[in-house]
């Protein structure tokens, strides 16, 4: 327990490298098990697959911008604010729990984006290092070579998407933290 007044401090911390990498070296690895043993069962791969990640990775990169926006308003976001009537209010400066707990799930979405792209992107890197190689021997391959490779920067875009999201969502501190700590001017 802690002996905070208000509870224990947030858990969620940021996704760490090693942790995509270890994730996209499984998905890599698996894949290319599975490719060598059943490459003629396997499923077409069809760019249309990849459109649909691009369109993920572009609605979390909408979404870290906004955020990013609200929580650090540029000066003259700031300046327009309070010359339009609205209150002006200090950067990162949220309006009640409902927008606190809207950034946690966008967090926690990020989070969730960028372990799954990570996996998809090993599944697909497999994959493509599976066909390039086999690309001169079987025709298929060489058919399929440039569908695995746009899925797999695909899912890059969608893993740097998701890490922008997740570093938008970081609260700056507010000013009454940053005074508490502080040592009182003489």
């Amino acid at each position: 327990m802690s002996d905070d007044e208000h509870g224990p401090k947030p858990s969620l911390r940021p996704t760490s490298p090693s942790t995509l990498a270890v994730v996209g070296l499984a998905g890599a690895a698996l894949t290319l098990l599975l490719v060598a043993r059943y490459y003629q069962q396997a499923p077409d791969l069809a760019w249309h697959n990849s459109l649909v990640v691009f369109a993920l990775a572009a609605l979390l990169a909408w979404m870290a911008w906004t955020t990013r926006k609200t929580l650090r308003p540029s000066p003259r976001q700031m300046r327009t604010a309070g010359v339009e009537g609205r209150p002006s209010r200090a950067p990162g400066r949220l309006e009640g729990p409902e927008h606190a707990l809207q950034i946690a799930r966008f967090a926690v979405l990020a989070k969730a984006a960028a372990i799954a792209g990570a996996a998809f992107f090993g599944a697909y890197l497999g994959f493509t290092v599976w066909l390039a190689v086999q690309s001169g021997r079987l025709t298929a391959a060489a058919e399929d070579l440039p569908e695995a490779v746009l899925g797999t920067i695909a899912c890059a875009v969608l893993i740097a998407a998701a890490l922008w999201l997740e570093h938008s969502c970081r609260i700056p501190p507010q000013d009454d933290e940053r005074d508490s700590h502080e040592p009182p001017l003489p």
